[in-house]
């Protein structure tokens, strides 16, 4: 083999491997995940308990079942409206009822291996009936496989 073609090879190799190191890297780990959900409701009380930001609620911890085909996991009140996933990037929008009327959030989210951070806006019912957009932070750890069926 010439020197050159020796150069190629291993080129195409290097440019191949890290192709599926790329590609694997792009991939929503399938199982059961810890989502913990931090609103920061504008307006709210300063003075917060122990624990909870100002201005916000306490932090919303949940675990789901996800795959790459349902990276968002949603309640049984929300249905998801719109998702779109290039590799590990997941947007959504998603409407939920609630007892004080209709929420509608967007955000966007990556998964890393066994983690996933996120953001999204919640347009939810304010005090006096107009809507409030309020920030929320959204941090996935994977736990373990999903339990059989």
């Amino acid at each position: 083999m010439t020197r050159a073609a020796g150069g190629n090879l291993l080129a195409l190799s290097l440019a191949s491997g890290l192709s599926v190191a790329a590609q694997a890297a792009d991939e929503i780990q399938s199982g059961k995940w810890e989502f913990t959900t931090q609103m920061q409701l504008p307006g709210a009380v300063q003075s917060a308990p122990a624990g909870q930001g100002a201005g916000g609620n306490a932090p919303m911890i949940r675990t789901a079942c996800i795959d790459a085909a349902n990276p968002i996991p949603a309640e049984a009140q929300c249905k998801v409206d719109q998702v779109d996933r290039r590799g590990s990037l997941v947007t959504w929008a998603m409407t939920c009822n609630s007892p004080r009327g209709e929420i509608r959030s967007a955000g966007s989210a990556r998964y890393a291996g066994s983690t996933m951070e996120g953001r999204a806006t919640a347009r939810v019912p304010g005090p006096d009936g107009q809507p409030v957009d309020a920030p929320v932070h959204i941090a996935g750890r994977y736990l373990a496989p999903c339990d059989a069926k």
